[in-house]
């Protein structure tokens, strides 16, 4: 056997010529949180943790981590010659102890035995720490505690490739590092190879345009609309009091920020514009009645630069456990996206879809699916005007940092079939936080938001529609 090789460098690629396989179901485990989020289940598929790494509600963490003695059994869609595993340990890695191999049929055999020496394995070690984190409820990134991670991978390399291995019991002693544990994703290979986290990318999206950065800010800005000739904004006080505000657009540039009248800013504490339909502007920030149809969105009319609130937006059997949530709509307003965690989201914040009724109200919100939906939170969702791109941010899926932000695209006219999410790259994304984008189909710019060099940012970059594609 060879000795076990712990990875702390997360380059995201991966040899095309492995054959790898990512786990498809668990069998059982020693312990386990169970719901939605850090069950065993969330082992399941490639790497969704890494290479960002830290905390997870998309990682198994084990209920009793600290009497010694957890394992794993799991087991993959294909039998296959196995010479290489790789364990994601998301937190505090480097507590493999064995892993053992079978054909599927419930019996095992001791393969691999870890050796390592765990005090020239913290020589090693690397600590990780997120500088910030992300407030949903205000959409605004604050600074966090200094934590100690260190993820990484744990690498079992076999002396001889086994034939015909289908299922795994990997056993751990997570006693032998402190702190919390988390195991992302388990891996098996053909070959000596490294496995490695990937980043759902493409090439033409990482040499993209450095972005342009139009605003900066010492509170917090989001990016929440684009016309032909205004892009609109919300931007905190120092209170944490958001406004609507308006740039004027023209030839490119960016000019006149402006708050727009409080006719429409009307709630104390919280506005943002979601979207606008038909010449009638969409508002969030409105108090509502949980268990009702409200959804805290109300419709305004504009007239003479004063604004007239018409209705609010309903929805049938609305429920949201926060008060926080995000709105988009396609052009003529017959579908709306919105972000909300509710009874049957699949972790944190999930993205829904509703379809007009007769009487102007919306259907039941459905969700996009486990394509799209993480055990985390997705929020922010912005639909492109053909009403087929769907832009929105996350901390569920392989990231540049903690938020980043992607791309999917809808498959057919059910609404509830998507592509996998894309990463738009590492032009757009960072270490730090993106939170907020909307999309100029017009003149293909995305303009979105981040927080860096101890400021908000609102940053524009040049996207080009033909790069928004799905294979």
């Amino acid at each position: 056997m060879k000795k076990i090789l712990l990875l702390l460098c997360l380059i995201p690629v991966l040899s095309q010529a492995q054959q790898v396989q990512w786990v498809a179901k668990v069998i059982k485990s020693s312990s386990d949180l169970g719901g939605k989020q850090y069950s065993s289940r969330r082992v399941v598929g490639r790497p969704d943790a890494f290479p960002q790494g830290g905390d997870s509600p998309n990682a198994w963490a084990p209920k009793n981590a600290n009497d010694g003695h957890d394992f794993i059994e799991v087991e993959f869609a294909q039998a296959q010659s196995v010479k290489q595993i790789a364990i994601f340990e998301n937190l505090n890695s480097g507590c493999l102890v064995k892993v053992m191999a079978g054909t599927g049929d419930g019996k095992y055999k001791e393969v691999f035995r870890n050796k390592i020496n765990l005090t020239n394995w913290k020589a090693k070690s690397q600590e990780f720490t997120r500088g910030y984190y992300f407030n949903r409820k205000r959409r605004k990134v604050v600074e966090a505690p200094q934590v100690n991670v260190n993820p990484g991978i744990e690498y079992a390399v076999l002396d001889e490739p086994l034939q015909n291995i289908k299922a795994l019991r990997v056993v751990f002693n997570f006693t032998k590092t402190a702190g919390d544990k988390q195991i992302d994703a388990i891996g098996i290979s053909d070959s000596e190879q490294p496995i490695l986290p990937q980043i759902n990318t493409s090439k033409s999206l990482e040499n993209l345009a450095q972005p342009e950065v139009l605003y900066t800010s010492k509170t917090s800005i989001n990016a929440d609309f684009v016309t032909p000739s205004k892009l609109y904004v919300n931007i905190a006080d120092e209170e944490d009091r958001t406004k609507i505000y308006s740039f004027d657009l023209a030839n490119g540039a960016l000019s006149n920020l402006t708050a727009l009248p409080t006719s429409i800013n009307k709630n104390p504490n919280y506005n943002y514009l979601a979207t606008i339909i038909g010449g009638k502007y969409v508002v969030g920030g409105a108090p509502f009645k949980k268990a009702t149809s409200e959804t805290g969105y109300q419709i305004f009319s504009e007239n003479n630069g004063e604004f007239n609130l018409e209705k609010p937006v309903q929805v049938v059997a609305y429920s949201s456990l926060d008060d926080a949530s995000n709105l988009s709509a396609n052009a003529d307003g017959s579908i709306i996206v919105m972000a909300v965690e509710s009874d049957i989201s699949q972790g944190g914040m999930d993205l829904y879809f509703a379809k007009v009724k007769e009487d102007g109200s919306y259907s039941l919100l459905q969700n996009l699916g486990k394509a799209v939906n993480s055990a985390n939170d997705e929020y922010s969702p912005f639909l492109s005007k053909d009403g087929k791109t769907l832009f929105f941010a996350s901390n569920g899926f392989s990231s540049h940092g903690y938020d980043d932000l992607y791309f999917t695209q809808r498959l057919d006219d059910t609404w509830k079939n998507w592509s996998e999410p894309i990463n738009l790259g590492p032009k757009i994304n960072s270490a730090a936080s993106e939170t907020s984008m909307v999309y100029d189909d017009e003149n293909e710019y995305l303009y979105f938001t981040t927080y860096k060099d101890d400021a908000y940012q609102l940053c524009r970059v040049k996207l080009p529609k033909s790069l928004l594609q799905v294979n």
